[in-house]
């Protein structure tokens, strides 16, 4: 009922911006799940800002997941993608097909409209921002730990985090000295941290303070999802000097440098975050480096960098796109 009542809502706020800007003869930029609305009372094809990953790449990968993982199924199939009424999710599909250019904060998310047949020129990338006032690193030394490897991992707790695959990895690593705090709601239940009983800490309500510094205490931030439009608590991880371990799913690849800033390992490959954390256990003083290396990266990405690009990429389109060509190819 709750989402029905937020796509209604969406429709309604997507058909207002259409009409206006028909009315008023100027170019619309719309927010996907607003879009088929918008660009239906626009009556021709505008900008798509395409918060998620492409509806079809994000349904098939959730489904492969499920699959996968049928013992996370309450979570998975709480997913947009896999909840939706059809008509609804034809309609995320469809607004992708109504735009004439697209603005994404990953290269993840381009790559899943690409292979969707969008054209490669018609989508630019422009990574999100972090407040580096608000979050940033603790004046205190983090090697302070009594020889402790502090892992964090902050989300949703559930499978398109890849929380399972963080868990095996841990399970690979079998090392007392490495310990793993949790902050983000429990969504696919406790038992699945059972086994790792004393060494895995599960916060599942932190105030904002609470979050910057549990970011500050951590060695190394874990982030494995499957799926995911750009995930700011990556740049919220660098901004307080905390190296960063994702995936090729996340915006990381577009964040740092591998094995500067922290790791980009393939998504549901906990082999391979196991290798990454014996590495930062027998590395500490090359973790500290990446650390001081991953705040000078986050200062780069601040949120009027942001802003003044997507000002240039609007701008840009209105001179040069032909609002009239769609972005998407002709196959």
């Amino acid at each position: 009922m709750r989402r029905r009542a937020m796509r209604q809502a969406d429709a309604v706020l997507g058909q207002t911006a259409g009409a206006l800007a028909k009315h008023k003869k100027v170019g619309l930029l719309s927010y996907s799940y607003y879009g088929y609305d918008a660009f239906k009372a626009y009556g021709q094809p505008g900008m798509l800002f395409q918060l998620h990953p492409h509806p079809e790449s994000m349904r098939r990968i959730l489904s492969e997941e499920l699959a996968a993982h049928p013992d996370c199924a309450d979570s998975l199939s709480q997913e947009w993608e896999l909840s939706l009424p059809e008509e609804d999710f034809q309609h995320l599909v469809h607004e992708t097909r109504m735009a004439s250019h697209f603005l994404v904060a990953s290269s993840f998310t381009k790559g899943t409209l690409v292979e969707n047949g969008i054209r490669s020129s018609a989508v630019s990338v422009i990574p999100y921002g972090v407040d580096t006032t608000r979050f940033k690193p603790s004046l205190q030394s983090r090697s302070n730990h009594q020889g402790k490897l502090r892992l964090l991992f902050v989300g949703r707790i559930n499978q398109r985090k890849g929380i399972k695959y963080l868990l095996e990895a841990l399970r690979l690593v079998d090392r007392s000295e490495v310990e793993l705090t949790v902050c983000g709601r429990v969504i696919d239940g406790l038992e699945l941290f059972r086994p790792f009983a004393g060494r895995v800490q599960v916060r599942p309500s932190v105030s904002a303070d609470e979050l910057v510094a549990a970011y500050q205490a951590a060695d190394l931030f874990v982030f494995p999802s499957v799926a995911e439009g750009f995930g700011q608590v990556l740049l919220e991880s660098l901004a307080c000097g905390l190296p960063i371990l994702s995936t090729t799913h996340t915006a990381a690849p577009d964040l740092i440098d591998q094995g500067v800033q922290g790791f980009v390992v393939d998504p549901g490959r906990p082999d391979l975050i196991a290798e990454k954390i014996l590495w930062a256990l027998e590395h500490r003083n090359g973790l500290t480096q990446m650390g001081q290396a991953a705040r000078a990266r986050a200062e780069e990405f601040t949120w009027e960098r942001f802003r003044s690009k997507v000002a240039d990429s609007v701008e840009d389109y209105l001179d040069r796109q032909n609002p009239s060509e769609p972005g998407w190819n002709d196959v």
